[in-house]
């Protein structure tokens, strides 16, 4: 065999280990998803949580969260199922099937942490306004919205979807159309840069004053969505509308990787980070559920948990 035809051979080989590798870590992110979240809604469901003030963003990223990681690993599972160590050839009438939750479930993660950020926002600037506004009224407008916006996207997806075969990609993004990339990356960057500017104005509001509960748990929250979700997607599309490098076909299902990181983080830090909630920790019935949240009276501040 040649010197010449060594070097794709390697490069192809290392990618499809890499493909592999995203795979395995979208399972294992995946599972941690739907058991941490799971944890979460149970306390909602048995009103351990209350759902009824701005909570309800909460309650929402929870569902999300489960729901993306239940949908997507119909294709992660197929993905590994049909790995090869040669090469990958992975039927795209398969792919259009079971990849659509992706664009949907993407633009509503980057959604709600846009509105957990313009809540926040609205506490640390405007407490007086924060007090008056409908927390539910606004979570259920905003919900309605972000599943508008991810079925946009969705049927933009479908109807640029393109059946043909795609050697050595391991993604949805190998399988669209260059127009539909273009506007998803451009949309996801611009979500980005949002989300960005937004918690960056919570960061400095909460790093000037006491770094009381309802913030640290936001904070935490926007923390592991920007480093999870948001700065790569960012990095992502500029690196594609620069220089056209396509992280799916290097990386294969980059995407999903990092929306099952964000929703497990997001999970386990508002878990973590969340005192009023520790503080009602009862441990007979750790094992099934942990936390739980008493919204009296006299925490009716400007500053309610988040």
């Amino acid at each position: 065999m040649s010197q010449q035809m060594v070097g794709p051979i390697l490069r192809d080989a290392m990618g499809l280990k890499l493909y592999l590798i995203t795979d395995c870590y979208c399972i294992f992110m995946g599972l941690l998803a739907i058991i941490g979240n799971s944890v979460i809604l149970y306390l909602f469901f048995t009103k351990r949580l209350d759902s009824r003030r701005n909570l309800r963003i909460i309650l929402y990223m929870t569902v999300t969260d489960i729901v993306f990681a239940l949908a997507i690993m119909p294709e992660i599972c197929y993905f590994i199922y049909f790995w090869d160590t040669t090469f990958v050839d992975y039927n795209p009438q398969v792919i259009a099937a079971i990849g659509w939750p992706l664009p949907m479930f993407l633009k509503i993660s980057s959604g709600l942490n846009a509105g957990a950020a313009a809540e926040r926002i609205l506490a640390l600037y405007f407490p007086l306004i924060y007090r008056k506004v409908d927390h539910v009224r606004c979570s259920n407008i905003l919900m309605v919205v972000c599943v508008f916006i991810g079925l946009i996207d969705t049927v933009f997806c479908i109807y640029s979807f393109r059946f043909e075969q795609r050697i050595n990609c391991s993604s949805l993004g190998c399988f669209v159309h260059d127009v539909f990339r273009t506007y998803w990356g451009s949309s996801n960057m611009a979500c980005g840069i949002i989300i960005i500017i937004m918690s960056l104005f919570v960061f400095f509001k909460a790093a000037s004053q006491k770094f009381r509960q309802a913030n640290r748990t936001t904070c935490g929250i926007l923390l592991s969505s920007l480093f999870c979700l948001t700065i790569p997607s960012l990095l992502v599309s500029l690196v594609e509308t620069i220089t056209g490098f396509s992280i799916f076909e290097k990386f294969g299902a980059f995407y999903v990787a990092s929306l099952l990181s964000s929703g497990s983080m997001n999970c386990l830090i508002f878990l973590i980070l969340n005192g009023s909630v520790k503080s009602k920790i009862d441990t007979k019935t750790l094992s099934d559920a942990a936390v739980t949240t008493i919204v009296s009276s006299r925490n009716k501040t400007t500053l309610a948990d988040l």
